[in-house]
C-alpha cells in the first residue's frame, strides 16, 4: 500500500515538475478596440417602464464605429424611443432599427477615436420575473470586415 502511494506521490511530483510554465502576453490590438464601460437602469427599482443606458469607450488607436447591434435579454422590450449622445451631451444622429430582439444602430458620421457614447433606451418594458439583463453588444468597424463582439452589458434592478 504505501508502494503504491510512493509511486502516486512520485508521478505527480513529476508531472508538476516537469510541466513547462505559460506566459502571457497583451494583444496590442485588442487593448484598443472599442468596450463598454458601463450599463444602468433608471429608476435602480424594478418598475414596467424604465430606461436602460450603455456606455461605450472608443479608444485613442481604435478604428471608428460605424455600427452597433445590440440583442434584446428575454423578458424586456424595447421601443423605438432611443437617444444617442457623445461626452458632450451633443447627439448623435443615427439610423436606429428595432426588430423582436436587436437593436440596429447605423450611424450616418462614424463614431471616431477618443469618444464616449451613451445609448439611451427609453421606455424598456419589464414583463419578465429576472433581476439581471444581459446586453450582448456587436460593433461594425470602419475598413474591418468581421464584426467585434464587445461584449455584454449587464444590468442588475433591485426589486
Amino acid at each position: 500500500m504505501s508502494r503504491i502511494l510512493i509511486q502516486s506521490a512520485s508521478i505527480i511530483l513529476a508531472i508538476t515538475v516537469l510541466n513547462p510554465p505559460a506566459y502571457g502576453n497583451q494583444n496590442s490590438n485588442l487593448a484598443a478596440s472599442p468596450s463598454i464601460v458601463g450599463a444602468v437602469q433608471f429608476p435602480k427599482r424594478k418598475l414596467s417602464y424604465v430606461r436602460h443606458t450603455i456606455r461605450i469607450e472608443v479608444p485613442e488607436d481604435s478604428k471608428a464605429i460605424s455600427q452597433l447591434k445590440i440583442s434584446v435579454p428575454p423578458g424586456l422590450t424595447v421601443s423605438n424611443n432611443i437617444t444617442i449622445h457623445d461626452e458632450s451631451e451633443e447627439n448623435i444622429t443615427a439610423d436606429i432599427s428595432v426588430a423582436e430582439r436587436m437593436i440596429i444602430i447605423s450611424f450616418s458620421q462614424p463614431i471616431t477615436p477618443k469618444n464616449r457614447l451613451e445609448i439611451n433606451m427609453n421606455g424598456v418594458r419589464i414583463s419578465g420575473a429576472s433581476n439581471v439583463f444581459t446586453y450582448r453588444v456587436i460593433a461594425k468597424l470602419v475598413d474591418i470586415e468581421p464584426e467585434l463582439n464587445l461584449g455584454i452589458a449587464e444590468i442588475r434592478t433591485s426589486r
